[in-house]
Order: structure tokens, then C-alpha cells, then sequence
């Protein structure tokens, strides 16, 4: 294990020193590679580079969070077609946004599927992210919903009309993040109330559950609240979560050469490390900034050694374009997916916010 953990560690810092004169034109090929991979509604789920065909699998959720990253990295990127294909997108998942029938406000539903927290959540990323005339109006019905959606304790129903909860890991991270982005939008103190009802009990589940699938929506989450409304519990807690972070990828060093090699889910882990460093930063917390920093920009590299270009093909000679600029699962799995590059491209977005990429 050890003596792979070291191979694996010289490869990624050898792409951390190679990548340099590179950066802008990678983030860029990250993005485009959703050009590259639409179809008639939006995008294909899934690519196989070898067998060089989409596959019919489908995943609304994963799909809807892709949208949130295009239209972001349109406009971050400054980037027409990539704000065409955010149109597209959006266009394409209205038909999907419906209304309660007793309380008016608004929620998403594939088919007669369930309704979960996560979609209000990214409809409400993707529209922070547009120009759409309807944007306003949906906002605040998506809102609405999850505010009704609020139990006493401070805890998110992860689904709408059910007695069930599921991903409670990850639908209510998204869903005080959306809700903290939209209060940074609108400053509406709903929305910010409820942020800050939810943090005891975040706050004891994350005591009780420990697990890298939590932080990273938590992480962003409580860094936009911490600016709104700072207090040191809040910061000690996206400290908390950040180095447990840095502790479960066991660095090799004091707060260096990290092991990344779980894949592509690295780019999940680096969002929230962004968020934690620029908190540590902001509060001259000097040993947190330098570990939090050396994390991400690690992470970046062993994203990048994940990326399929002409010159890092993976033995793959012969391949269409579909495969530009996509992020591979690892280096033994070459399968492709919207959610990959999503992660990959916010992860170096908020990288380069926190001025840590390039």
C-alpha cells in the first residue's frame, strides 16, 4: 500500500510541475468538453472513449448539477457557446419544474419519480447563473419549497412528499448552499435564517457521522454563511470538517503529498477545501492556509492526471473528440461522465477564486 501510495504521489506532483503553462488552457478543455458531448435535449450522461459511444443511461440529478456548472464556467469563462448550451439546458429541464397544487411554491420531477431536495437545489444554482426571464419568479418558488421543507430540529427533508429520507449526506449540503448563494443574490433574511436553524443539527451529524461525503457541500455552505454572519463555532466547524478532510487522504508529510487515489472524486474533496483555505486565509490561521492550500493544489494535479488530452491519451491512439477535456474515473477506468467534469471544472473555478490556480 505504502509503496503505491509513493508511486501514485510522484506522479501527481510530477503533473503539479508539468501542468504550469498549461492551467487556463485545461479549465478551458474541462468546460468544452460538455460542448463536445451534447445531445438533442442537453448532454449525454456517460462516454466510453474506447467503444467511442455515449451510453442511454440517464441521471437527472447529475445532469441538472452539469447545467449549474456550464452556465457558471460561461460566464467565469466568458464563453458564448458554453451560455448556449446553459440555455439549452435550462430549456430542457422547465419542463420538469412544477407547482404544489395546496402551497404554490415550486419543486422538480422527472416522470412520476421522487422528489428530491438536490433538484430544488441545482435549479437553483443554474438559475443564480442566468439571464432567463422567468429566473426571479422561479427562484423564489424553489426557495419556497425549501423553506417549507424545514423541520423544527434545523434538518432539510431530503424528499418532498415522502416519510423517507435519502442523501442525507449530500441533499441538504446542496440545498443551505443554493439557499446561501440565492441570500447573497436577493438578501433576503428567510434565506439566511435557515442556514443558521440548520447548523446544530449539521453541526451534531457530522459529530456522529463522520464521512468525506458530507463536507464538501457543509464546507461551502458555512463559508458563505460565516461571511454573512461570522462567529467562531462557525468557523471552528468548516475547520472541523476540513481537517478531517486532510487526515482520511493520509499526507506522507506534514500537510503534503496526499493520496489521491480514489479518481476522479477528488475534484468533490477539493470544492470544499477551496472554501476552507480561504476561510483559513481570511482568518491569518497561517498552518491551516498552508496545509488547506498544498490539499488543493495536489488535488488540481491528481485531477489533471486525470484529464484526457492528446498528450495524455491514457495508450488510447485512436479516439474521437468527444474524449478532449474529459475527466477519466482513474487511470484503469477511461469511462467519462457529466458529473466528473462538473466537479473538475468547479473545483479549479474555485481554485482560481482562491487564488491557488494557477
Amino acid at each position: 500500500m505504502h509503496a503505491m501510495k509513493k508511486i501514485f504521489s510522484f506522479f501527481v506532483l510530477a503533473a503539479l510541475l508539468l501542468t504550469g503553462c498549461e492551467n487556463s488552457e485545461r479549465v478551458a478543455l474541462s468546460a468544452e468538453w460538455f460542448l463536445n458531448n451534447q445531445n438533442e435535449t442537453f448532454l449525454h450522461y456517460e462516454y466510453d472513449p474506447v467503444a467511442k459511444e455515449h451510453s442511454d443511461a440517464e441521471h437527472p440529478l447529475r445532469e441538472m448539477a452539469a447545467l449549474w456548472a456550464v452556465a457558471k464556467a460561461g460566464n467565469d469563462l466568458k464563453n458564448p457557446e458554453l451560455r448556449e448550451l446553459a440555455e439549452k439546458g435550462l430549456a430542457h429541464f422547465k419542463q420538469s419544474f412544477h407547482e404544489d397544487d395546496q402551497w404554490g411554491y415550486g419543486y422538480v420531477r422527472f416522470g412520476d419519480g421522487s422528489v428530491y431536495l438536490g433538484y430544488s437545489a441545482f435549479a437553483i444554482l443554474s438559475l443564480l447563473e442566468t439571464d432567463d426571464p422567468a429566473k426571479d419568479e422561479l427562484l423564489k418558488k424553489f426557495a419556497e419549497g425549501i423553506l417549507l421543507h424545514q423541520n423544527e430540529d434545523g434538518s432539510l427533508d431530503t424528499i418532498f412528499y415522502a416519510n423517507h429520507e435519502r442523501s442525507v449526506d449530500y441533499y441538504p449540503g446542496e440545498a443551505l448552499l443554493a439557499m446561501m448563494q440565492l441570500y447573497n443574490e436577493t438578501e433576503e433574511a428567510d434565506y439566511l435564517d435557515l442556514v443558521e436553524r440548520a447548523f446544530p443539527y449539521y453541526q451534531n451529524y457530522f459529530a456522529e457521522n463522520p464521512n468525506t461525503a458530507f463536507v464538501p457541500w457543509q464546507s461551502q455552505a458555512y463559508y458563505e454563511f460565516y461571511q454573512s454572519k461570522p462567529s467562531q463555532e462557525v468557523s471552528d466547524f468548516v475547520f472541523e470538517m476540513g481537517d478531517y478532510m486532510v487526515e482520511e487522504h493520509d499526507p506522507a508529510a506534514t500537510c503534503s503529498q496526499f493520496d489521491f487515489s480514489r479518481g476522479s472524486v477528488t475534484a468533490v474533496y477539493v470544492e470544499g477545501m477551496n472554501k476552507a483555505y480561504m476561510l483559513a486565509e481570511q482568518l491569518g490561521d497561517e498552518n491551516r492556509q498552508e496545509c488547506y492550500g498544498n490539499f488543493v493544489r495536489e488535488g488540481i494535479a491528481a485531477i489533471e492526471a486525470l484529464q484526457f488530452l492528446e498528450d495524455n491519451n491514457f495508450g488510447l491512439e485512436d479516439y474521437d473528440k468527444a474524449a478532449l477535456g474529459g475527466i477519466v474515473a482513474s487511470d484503469k477506468n477511461l469511462d467519462m461522465r457529466v458529473d466528473r467534469n462538473q466537479h473538475a471544472v468547479l473545483a479549479i473555478l474555485g481554485a482560481m477564486e482562491a487564488g491557488l490556480y494557477p
